[in-house]
């Protein structure tokens, strides 16, 4: 059996700014940390569901987010770990929609090589009332 390689110093440095950026509402640092080539996978079939190519459109998917919660999203990081290629975030999200509140675990999957993110992919806890939430 082989050993694991090395966990890069880079990779879990970006996603710990990037969960402590999240954790204070801090969207402007987040995008700042995201390549113009970073690509968002998000699952389901909500009006927030689809594949994001290149920053603005990953940008375009955390405005609506927040558009769409009335600026109440907030998220709640857990833990993140990295390998040499990947880092998983284990996140709370928080939001108000009307008389619907979102509490829910997800999971984070990135892609990440020597600090530089190119793909997240989300994984709802739920995808069924994460679905529901997002779509009114």
């Amino acid at each position: 059996m082989g050993s694991l390689p090395a966990v890069p110093d880079q990779n879990l440095q970006v996603l710990r700014q990037l969960y402590d950026a999240l954790a204070t509402g801090d969207f402007a640092t987040v995008l700042g940390l995201f390549p113009d080539g970073i690509n968002g996978h998000v699952p389901g079939t909500s009006p927030v569901a689809g594949e994001y190519v290149g920053k603005d459109a990953v940008a375009g998917y955390v405005g609506k987010l927040a558009e769409l919660s009335g600026g109440t999203l907030r998220f709640e990081p857990h833990d993140v770990t990295v390998s040499e290629e990947h880092g998983v975030g284990l996140v709370r999200d928080l939001a108000e929609r009307g008389d619907k509140t979102l509490a829910m675990n997800n999971v984070h999957v990135w892609h990440i090589h020597e600090g530089v993110i190119s793909d997240i992919w989300i994984y709802p806890g739920d995808q069924y009332a994460w679905d529901e939430f997002w779509s009114g």
